[in-house]
């Protein structure tokens, strides 16, 4: 129920509002001059303000000095005449709307209810930013498992040094949440963290992107570019999909991380960068050094200190505990009262795989949480969500690649085989996703 705050000296006049406010079902509150008003906004939550704009100690624009964070488009002013420049100066402070007395029960509660109305979508508003606006701080990641335990722990130490990180772990897992909170929590938290996805960058423009070129470096360089790392400078450079990186730009990323200088494309100076690198990939890099697909001397320097995030499938613990915080997100975003999951559908999620990891996880929510009419997910719900609402019997043990050539197939059954939107939904770029179709023969299915 709403809770109103009505500030009005005449008793007649006031117990009437109040009698059309209680009517339509509003909580109303009362204060009678400004000093107990100001008391009240201090002290408590009201979701309107209805002020009347003389009362026996000044004027109630002056309110808007002490509490406009309260005031400010929640406040209907009251006053019996509406062309005095007072009006235009609480309307310039932020108040709403204003009322001439006598006030019209019906104008009065189509003003409360449009206010309501604001607070609803700026609430929603702010739900949704947070979740991509976080804070991202360590008591911000969702977790009960030993296992996340053990790597937040180390990460909150390693936040503290200036130690170039490397963190490995399937797509999904959270790589990026956790390289945030520890920039969040280091000396640099002032300074700006600079993502960059290398998987994203075409093979030829690698260099360029990253240490920055001079102007006429080559054709149609009419202006210089600083590049990624000088525009982390002070800060921290967090270099998502390192494992894609070039042979020759990763001798030069070894060159930086010892010796603090970047050559720019064409440029004979040499530019002193002083950044954290923090460095994340799906792939196994021991592997790739075996291959000799990624340099050692780098893999053995960024391995400096390294942090490996487990697949969600191998911490079950962590599942409803993810579950519940974005059920609690959606519902705030979507305006639903989702509480509760059924035993069967909390069995079918301790037992699915989780290929996609977190990432699959919240986007399983959020594809159920919209569709919802009552406050429990039921088996049915699934129906609604990317992954399949059918009993799940026991793990089998395929092959990390036989997971992952299911979940791509999932994913593109999902989307209508549009290869953008599943591209998205899966976290990786349309290039690695097409030599992804192709190892796992699915040209078929995709061209049906």
């Amino acid at each position: 129920m709403a809770k109103i705050l009505l500030v009005e000296d005449q008793t007649h006049l006031r117990e009437l509002i109040r009698a059309q406010l209680e009517v339509n079902k509003f909580m109303v509150d009362e204060a009678i001059t400004l000093e107990t008003a100001s008391e009240k906004i201090a002290a408590g939550e009201f979701d309107v303000f209805i002020l009347d704009l003389k009362l026996p100690d000044g004027n109630s624009i002056s309110l808007f000095d002490k509490h406009a964070d309260k005031l400010a488009a929640k406040t209907i002013i009251m006053t019996a005449n509406a062309t005095i420049p007072s009006v235009v100066e609480a309307i310039k402070k932020g108040a709403f709307n204003y009322l001439e007395k006598p006030v019209e029960e019906e104008l009065l509660i189509a003003q409360v209810d449009k206010i309501l109305e604001l607070n609803r979508v700026e609430n929603r508003y702010r739900s949704i930013k947070s979740e991509v606006d976080c804070d991202y701080n360590f008591q911000d990641i969702i977790y009960e498992s030993k296992e996340m335990d053990n790597i937040v722990s180390r990460a909150k130490i390693l936040a503290g040094t200036d130690n170039t990180i490397l963190i490995q772990g399937e797509t999904g897992v959270g790589k990026e949440v956790l390289s945030r909170s520890i920039h969040n929590h280091s000396k640099r938290k002032k300074e700006v963290f600079l993502p960059v996805n290398c998987a994203s960058i075409p093979s030829e423009l690698f260099e360029s992107e990253l240490f920055g070129f001079e102007k006429g470096a080559f054709t149609g360089a009419d202006s210089g570019y600083s590049g990624r790392f000088v525009q982390a400078d002070d800060g921290t450079l967090f270099l998502d999909e390192i494992g894609e990186l070039p042979h020759p730009v990763q001798a030069k990323l070894l060159r930086i991380l010892d010796e603090k200088v970047i050559s720019q494309l064409k440029s004979k100076k040499a530019l002193k960068v002083d950044i954290r690198l923090i460095a994340a990939t799906n792939k196994e890099l021991e592997q790739e050094v075996a291959a000799k697909e990624f340099r050692g001397d780098l893999y053995y320097r960024l391995k400096e200190s390294s942090l490996t995030i487990p697949p969600l499938r191998e911490r079950v613990e962590d599942i409803m505990p993810l579950i519940r915080h974005y059920i609690n997100v959606y519902n705030h975003i979507f305006d639903k009262e989702v509480n509760k999951v059924s035993k069967e559908v909390e069995r079918y999620f301790l037992n699915y795989s989780w290929n996609g990891n977190v990432r699959e996880l919240k986007n399983t929510v959020k594809s159920i949480i919209p569709f919802k009419k009552d406050n429990t997910i039921v088996l049915d719900d699934l129906a609604y969500s990317i992954i399949e609402g059918k009993e799940v019997q026991q793990k089998s043990l395929h092959t990390l690649e036989e997971h992952e050539r299911e979940y791509i197939l999932k994913v593109l059954k999902a989307v209508g085989f549009n290869i953008t939107r599943a591209s998205e939904v899966l976290g990786m770029n349309r290039p690695r996703l097409y030599r992804k179709i192709q190892a796992y023969q699915l040209e078929d299915k995709v061209n049906e």
